[in-house]
């Protein structure tokens, strides 16, 4: 869509990186936000090379960020590949490089608001003292001795990309007393794994003082096998766009279609097939899944949730259908999801 000449205008009159940053901004506040991004960005690199003794002038601090605007907004590169990383739940920095998909604020979302129910009603977090210093509710007299026996509360993160939602539930899900969470991620990816190990070596101070840890695994989710009972939920953000909505410029952007890797993207019914299958053959308690939309969650609803699951969606603060939540029915510890399914 072309933008009004009325915006242009006002861009070019307020600065020249405003205008070349609004092509993919497409907004004068958007526009701001990344020029103010991308300054911040370079006069922290340069602050860096002048303690280092390195020579750095007014001129070059200029003709860098006219670079990176020009990058972002004439080529269409993702500001997270320019700036190198993305801001991601509470603490987190998650390094970003080209091959591996961008962390999304959707994603970031549905994970705080599972993550924070977990910790706040799942018989595992509340039969304890959590916070060292206020006692959580106490676990329903109905509640499966399993779900409170074991002293590790284990997620299994698919199609885990940079390790973005596994170290979100890391950082997220701090363990009683004397228990402690244990996060595993999985990709085909070598170059998603790679990067995911990164994030976890530079994130590790935000979750390993409360006992948890992190691995990330490289493997092809359709050939990757789990043992009964080795996790308690399985969370993921499958590859979930259809091919006629990749090449439509309505659902996805041309910076996306040219910058970021395919097959993290196209998808559909058989990822949520395969992680549906996996749950029942490892008596996983949950699932809960990112998607594109109604549509999608109804499709996996009816092929993939059998009459031992109670399933639904979630929508996110854009009013999106964004998630597919699904757990089994006979597991009283995680009945309170009902409480999250609007859809």
């Amino acid at each position: 869509m072309r933008l009004p000449p009325t915006i242009v205008t006002r861009a070019w009159r307020e600065s020249f990186n405003l205008a070349q940053l609004l092509p993919e901004a497409r907004t004068i506040a958007t526009a701001r936000t990344e020029l103010r991004w991308i300054t911040e960005y370079v006069e922290e690199k340069m602050t860096d090379q002048a303690g280092k003794g390195m020579k750095v002038s007014d001129s070059d601090f200029q003709e860098k960020i006219s670079r990176l605007c020009y990058l972002r907004g004439q080529k269409g590169v993702p500001l997270q590949y320019l700036l190198g990383s993305q801001p991601f739940g509470d603490s987190l920095d998650i390094k970003c490089r080209r091959g591996v998909l961008i962390p999304r604020w959707e994603t970031e979302e549905w994970g705080i608001k599972i993550a924070q129910g977990i910790r706040k009603n799942h018989p595992f977090f509340t039969t304890a003292e959590s916070d060292g210093d206020e006692l959580t509710e106490e676990a329903g007299t109905d509640t499966d001795v399993s779900e409170t026996a074991s002293q590790t509360f284990k997620v299994l993160d698919l199609c885990t990309g940079t390790g973005c939602l596994a170290l979100l539930f890391a950082e997220q899900l701090r363990a009683p007393m004397a228990k402690s969470v244990y996060v595993e991620g999985v990709d085909s990816s070598l170059d998603a794994i790679d990067l995911a190990r990164l994030n976890r070596a530079m994130n590790a101070r935000v979750f390993e003082r409360y006992g948890t840890s992190v691995v990330f695994t490289g493997a092809d989710i359709f050939y990757f096998d789990i043992a009964s009972d080795q996790f308690d939920i399985i969370i993921a953000n499958p590859p979930y766009v259809s091919e006629e909505h990749y090449y439509s410029p309505r659902y996805t952007s041309r910076s996306v279609r040219r910058f970021e890797p395919k097959q993290a993207l196209l998808g559909g019914i058989e990822f949520y097939r395969r992680i549906l299958q996996l749950a029942r053959e490892g008596a996983v308690p949950a699932v809960v899944c990112e998607i594109a939309d109604q549509q999608q969650l109804q499709d996996i609803v009816d092929e993939c949730v059998d009459d031992g699951w109670a399933a639904g969606g979630m929508r996110d603060s854009a009013g999106v259908v964004r998630t597919i939540i699904a757990w089994r029915k006979e597991l009283s510890g995680w009945s309170w999801m009902k409480q999250l399914i609007n859809v």
